[in-house]
């Protein structure tokens, strides 16, 4: 098989070292292996591919290993390398022979015949409105964690306002939560705060009639202390998204068109896809990306029943 590639190297990458196979020659001919490491500081990093386009590299390939491939994807790129982004599980190497060097010399290798499939990689700013938006996603599930957790300990003490009430955090449920913070435990008390029209109104003493003590009090302040930081917390994520993406609000109109999508969800879609769709031959190379397309496992003419591949975003 012929080489598709004549100046490659292969990075082996991890924390806090980089192990480099560069491998240079003529598509016919035995490559001549150059190989050394690197630690993964960023002045480091520039020595490096500084190092690398003095030996004549112009393609890289890498695992995604978690997000440590970032900081090496971000000092090559700019300087001219084509890095190759590859999904860990399609290069691996063959067992027994496991070394770090060994390891980069088979991507670099793979890497040469043009066997690395590469991984969609949005560009630079659309990388950091992906941070705003998964950050987002984060603190959302914070404030489920913490919702989770008042429910708990208002069961822990009999509390059964989330039985009569559809939102513990709604307005009506807020409001017998900061009671509940500030110490006061008397039913009555607690069920003249709820003040809005709610179903079971006449069992909302009774959901309130309760074994609290002063300790769940204390925890509950807590909890709510936590909740109204995340929530501002989220307040300031969303506006910094939503400025950013002012220049394609007229997409995430357009997204909004789809039964189900709100502002929100639609800016989660365009960060993750980006504005350019040019990366995507056609809509089911988009479908099979984004992991809603059956993968294809067929072997002596039998197609097994498997769940399609996972994709991994990065």
């Amino acid at each position: 098989m012929q080489a598709l590639k004549t100046q490659v190297a292969g990075i082996d990458v991890h924390k806090e070292v980089l192990v480099i196979t560069a491998l240079i020659g003529k598509a016919e001919e035995e490559p001549q292996a150059t190989q050394f490491e690197c630690s993964t500081f960023t002045e480091d990093l520039m020595k490096c591919g500084q190092r690398l386009l003095e030996l004549g590299v112009t393609d890289v390939a890498l695992e995604s290993s978690g997000v440590y491939w970032k900081p090496v994807y971000n000092v090559l790129d700019p300087m001219g390398i084509r890095v190759t982004v590859g999904n860990a599980r399609h290069m691996k190497n063959v067992p027994g022979r496991k070394t770090d060097m060994n390891d980069s010399h088979w991507i670099a290798t793979l890497h040469r015949f043009g066997l690395i499939r590469a991984s969609f990689v949005p560009g630079s700013e659309w990388q950091r409105m992906r941070l705003l938006s998964r950050h987002r996603t984060n603190l959302v599930e914070d404030l489920s964690r913490v919702k989770n957790r008042v429910q708990k300990v208002l069961e822990d003490g009999n509390c059964k306002i989330g039985s009569v009430v559809s939102d513990v955090f709604g307005v009506a449920g807020l409001e017998v939560l900061k009671l509940i913070a500030e110490g006061v435990l008397h039913p009555d008390t607690l069920a003249a705060a709820v003040k809005t029209n709610i179903k079971k109104k006449e069992e909302i003493r009774k959901s309130l009639t309760h074994c609290l003590t002063r300790d769940h009090c204390f925890v509950v302040a807590v909890l709510l202390q936590q909740y109204e930081e995340l929530k501002e917390k989220l307040d300031q994520v969303e506006y910094e998204l939503l400025q950013k993406m002012q220049p394609y609000s007229h997409l995430i109109d357009k997204l909004k068109e789809i039964p189900g999508i709100d502002q929100t969800s639609a800016m989660a879609i365009l960060t993750e896809t980006t504005a350019d769709m040019s990366s995507f031959p056609n809509e089911r190379a988009f479908a099979a990306w984004a992991g809603v397309a059956p993968g294809n496992n067929e072997s002596a003419g039998k197609k097994k029943d498997l769940n399609a591949e996972k994709v991994i975003l990065i």
